[in-house]
């Protein structure tokens, strides 16, 4: 009997070393290392919670003592004509501190208006008249009584903090089930 010839698919390679076993796991972990993309940090969502707390702080800080304000000078306000001093433009061409001048419960009273929301009324100007509401306890509380009866329903600090809060927090969702995913992946793909 003659010998008998092997065919090419009968052929099996002798067995590898743990040294070559190992060393072929460790290039297959580092493959699939680097084909994975990075994963969102803690601190990354971290900061965009901050940041929208931030956000919608700032807005509660322009929202709450404005309406706090009208509602204090509608239950106990004295409206009376005062008479513009000085009527600047700020950094940004839009009304700055405008100073008045009226007769006040215990004499004449010169003060800023005070802002609502981040804003004061706009065309102004100076030795003209104006009707504003004052709050008897503390004359400096001073708006004009068209914002006491009708305020300003957004201004736009306001507006900036009130859309940019809901950004963060979507960005805070995205970025948290993004993390949860590619971690799902990568312990189902984690050699055992």
């Amino acid at each position: 009997m003659g010998k008998k010839k092997r065919s090419q698919g009968d052929w099996t390679p002798p067995p590898k070393s743990a040294e070559r076993q190992a060393a072929d796991r460790e290039v297959r972990n580092l493959r699939a290392a680097v084909r994975q993309p990075p994963l969102p940090q803690r601190r990354l969502i971290l900061a965009l919670i901050a940041l929208a707390l931030a956000t919608f702080s700032v807005f509660l800080v322009f929202w709450v003592p404005a309406q706090t304000l009208v509602s204090d000078l509608r239950s106990r306000g004295v409206a009376v004509v005062a008479e513009i001093t000085t009527s600047p433009k700020n950094k940004y061409g839009e009304a700055g501190n405008v100073t008045i001048r009226f007769n006040g419960p215990r004499g004449e009273v010169e003060t800023v208006l005070t802002d609502w929301g981040g804003k004061r009324p706009e065309g102004l100007l100076p030795g003209s008249a104006v009707p504003v509401t004052y709050d008897p306890q503390d004359p400096s509380r001073v708006l004009t009584t068209e914002w006491v009866e009708d305020p300003p329903g957004m201004t736009l600090p306001m507006l900036v903090t009130l859309v940019l809060t809901p950004v963060f927090l979507v960005g805070v969702i995205l970025l948290v089930v993004r993390r949860r995913t590619l971690l799902r992946e990568r312990e189902q793909t984690a050699p055992a």
